[in-house]
């Protein structure tokens, strides 16, 4: 049960994440339009449900580093710390 706890979280952290990329790419950033593509990958300037979860699925494989399809407290936390290094490396190139 707390697995299926983490995971929950953990995917809802994404989708928060995945809302501020959204934003930051309607407030004309730098990086405009870049990590949208990412997600529309059919290009049709929206993002469906499916194009939704593969993103996160890809997220969820590469913070699971050993590949078993679960994430340790080790990877979550390591996955975390590199979610925070890459916000503050966005938020410095940003005041740039």
């Amino acid at each position: 049960m707390k697995k299926l706890f983490m995971t929950a979280a953990l995917i809802s952290a994404f989708a928060l994440t995945s809302n501020a990329v959204l934003a930051e790419h309607h407030e004309g950033g730098e990086h405009k339009g870049k990590r949208m593509e990412r997600v529309d990958t059919d290009g049709d300037g929206s993002i469906s449900k499916s194009e939704f979860v593969a993103r996160h699925e890809e997220m969820f494989s590469k913070m699971d580093t050993n590949g078993d399809g679960t994430l340790s407290k080790e990877e979550r936390k390591a996955g975390k710390e590199k979610m925070h290094e890459k916000r503050k490396e966005r938020k410095e190139s940003m005041s740039e």
